[in-house]
């Protein structure tokens, strides 16, 4: 999951002060420390050997630096062998332990789900499941069943290519310490997300999907998935520091590599999150080298007598296309199965990239040319730097042979006006305050220029300029990626897709869901609130000081109501906020204060309505001035539009 780091204005107006660890060191970036992998072999199709090597080292360094990461590790492959294997910087900053490729454990996190998917395809390769088959026919004797929201079953296939139609949903995915992890089947069964759309219609990146997949599996092996997953491809590939287990067994524990954030010049070392759905993989834990056998078995190359996993047949069905997002734009990435599309530069590439909140990884292969990269980094900074490296490694061995587009060809303003407005990932959530994650760090604001290239704004991403290759079709000005549109039978953009991040669609949002909107309209609400206390306030100590009469009982209770329902807002605001800000740990344990705020929500809200009555009475009996009716109108006005942009954003589901 990605955790925000760039706040909208209404977090930086409310939230004035944010408590954080101390950090562990002071000092700047740590000086890179590169360490040989004891496997490390010469480049063999890598034509230019050892000047590869420091093209990677000087590469490495300045990510490092740039991106503020104190330790990564890369292993790349190629011809049926590990060409280079190499830790980079630190895995402990407080012993200053460097990172070792074949030693230091990571965390990859969603990198892992192509152990699952590799898994679930030894189980269709011997015939125990079916890629076609309903979901439900293997789940008969399991505390789990996938509602029949729609006629159309979900299927393993839907799974693998996230486009069973579910929700986006993270609560019970994590979990305070390791005694609290329940049996995957109970864990499922507590959360399972919602159908929201029919299987097969668009691709929305599914967590719980992978975890059900993994959970079909072990269903039908009659064994835990972390067992077979122990028989079935560690132990065959030699992955021997490879494991799901949490804690980290204590023969690997003094191997792990520590996560960092880097805040105000200093690093802050953070504990292992406690994932709950192996399949999910957020709770594997490797090392690159580990990860080097990983890749050269999906490469079909058997290395050191190690056994084949999967048939040639088998990987090359998981690397083809398996969902194609825009039939318009073929070129478009779309989804292999389990392995997301990442072609650039013209080169078919597919792999998987992981997040979790400290550590950041990527793993791609090149089919084609026989050749893997795999990198991970233990500090959030990761992110951005996997891709960077991913396409520079791209632009060195395989560079573009097309001419970049520059100029908006004639009629591009015009086309470029009609796509404007926000455009929302479909992996949000539905019915839960979750769903503010996804609203604020998932939307695209798409603009157009005088001059008819596209502008896209995102919280946390910078802005983008594109130009047009063709109607509907927009290339990254500086860049490689593609933004493609979707459009209705009437003409109109829908949808959005990005040829960078493939397991996405982006749906346009109406004009009132606008993130624009949304904020203007929370901070007017924030900022009514505000003057209705400081009315309260002031009102008290100018009777005070003036000696006037005091108000009948009908005005204090009227001007009481809203007084209150005005704090009651800004506290579930206020609560909300922080519970966005820290959303890992309030959905493995919600706060008291969370809870509290579920609760208060709905009293805030029958405050509105009561402030509603309030006004009419107050205007009918003539209640204080008309200056003062006229605020307690429009801030009541503003309390329904508040309440109305919380219930957009499931923060107050009625």
């Amino acid at each position: 999951m990605k955790h925000p780091s760039t706040h909208t204005a209404i977090v930086l107006a409310l939230v004035v002060v944010l408590v954080s660890t101390p950090p562990i060191a002071t000092a700047a970036t740590p000086t890179v420390h590169s360490v040989d992998s004891a496997e490390r072999i010469e480049p063999t199709d890598l034509s230019d050997g050892d000047q590869f090597e420091r093209w990677l080292d000087e590469t490495m360094a300045d990510q490092l630096e740039r991106h503020h990461v104190p330790g990564a590790a890369v292993v790349v492959v190629g011809d049926g062998e590990v060409a280079l294997a190499k830790g980079y910087g630190y895995a402990d900053l407080a012993s200053q332990r460097p990172v070792v490729a074949n030693e230091t454990v990571f965390s990859i996190g969603s990198t892992g789900k192509l152990v699952t998917w590799t898994a679930v395809m030894q189980g269709v390769e011997d015939g125990r499941l079916e890629l076609d088959r309903d979901v439900n026919d293997y789940l008969t004797d399991s505390a789990v069943t996938v509602p029949e929201t729609y006629p159309e079953p979900i299927t393993l296939k839907h799974l693998g290519t996230h486009s069973a139609g579910f929700e986006d949903s993270f609560v019970g995915m994590v979990a305070d310490s390791p005694d609290e992890i329940r049996s995957m089947e109970e864990t499922l069964a507590a959360h399972q997300p919602a159908r929201v759309r029919p299987p097969g219609q668009f691709v929305a990146y599914s967590n719980y999907g992978t975890a059900l997949a993994g959970h079909v599996l072990a269903e039908q092996s009659d064994a835990p998935f972390t067992a077979y997953v122990d028989e079935r491809i560690f132990t065959p590939l030699g992955m021997e520091s490879t494991t799901y287990a949490q804690p980290l067994p204590a023969e690997l524990e003094p191997r792990r590599a520590v996560g960092y954030t880097f805040e105000n010049g200093a690093y802050t070392p953070h504990d292992p999150v406690i994932w709950t759905l192996p399949p999910e993989g957020g709770s594997l834990r490797t090392t690159a080298a580990d990860m080097g056998r990983f890749m050269l078995a999906h490469l079909n190359e058997e290395r050191d007598g190690s056994e084949r996993i999967l048939d040639a047949e088998t990987v090359e069905e998981m690397h083809s296309r398996q969902f194609t997002k825009s039939q318009e734009a073929p070129e478009l990435n779309g989804m292999a199965y389990g392995f997301i599309e990442m072609d650039r530069n013209g080169e078919r590439i597919v792999g998987h990239w992981g997040d979790t909140p400290r550590f950041k990884s990527l793993l791609a292969l090149y089919p084609e040319r026989d050749v893997g990269l795999f990198v991970v980094y233990n500090s959030p900074g990761g992110g951005p730097a996997r891709f960077e490296l991913l396409q520079a490694f791209t632009d060195r061995y395989y560079p573009r042979s097309d001419t970049p587009v520059v100029v908006p060809p004639d009629g591009a303003v015009e086309r470029a006006r009609a796509l404007t407005g926000d455009y929302r990932s479909l992996t949000v959530s539905e019915s839960s305050w979750e769903r503010v994650l996804g609203l604020m760090t998932r939307t695209y604001t798409v603009g157009a220029t005088d001059e008819g290239y596209l502008t896209t704004t995102s919280v946390g991403a910078g802005t983008g300029t594109w130009v047009e290759r063709r109607p509907g079709v927009y290339e990254e000005v500086g860049g490689s990626d593609l933004l493609v549109f979707g459009f209705d039978e009437s003409g109109r953009a829908t949808h959005l897709f990005r040829h960078a991040f493939g397991p996405a669609t982006y749906e346009r949002v109406p004009w009132y869901e606008r993130l624009v909107v949304l904020q203007a309209s929370l901070g007017a609400g924030v900022v009514g609130f505000v003057s209705v206390l400081l009315v309260w306030l002031g009102g008290f100590v100018l009777r005070r000081v003036r000696d006037r009469e005091p108000p009948s009982g009908r005005e204090r209770l009227a001007r009481g109501l809203l007084g209150a329902t005005s704090l009651l807002w800004l506290g579930v605001l206020v609560i909300f906020l922080f519970a966005w800000i820290n959303f890992n740990a309030e959905a493995a344990s919600p706060s008291l204060a969370l809870q509290s705020a579920k609760v208060l929500r709905y009293v805030a809200l029958v405050g509105t309505v009561g402030a509603v009555v309030a006004t009419g009475f107050a205007w009918h009996q003539e209640y204080w001035t008309r200056i003062i009716r006229v605020h307690y109108s429009v801030v009541t006005l503003l309390a329904l539009l508040f309440a109305w942009q919380l219930y957009l954003l499931r923060v107050l589901p009625l």
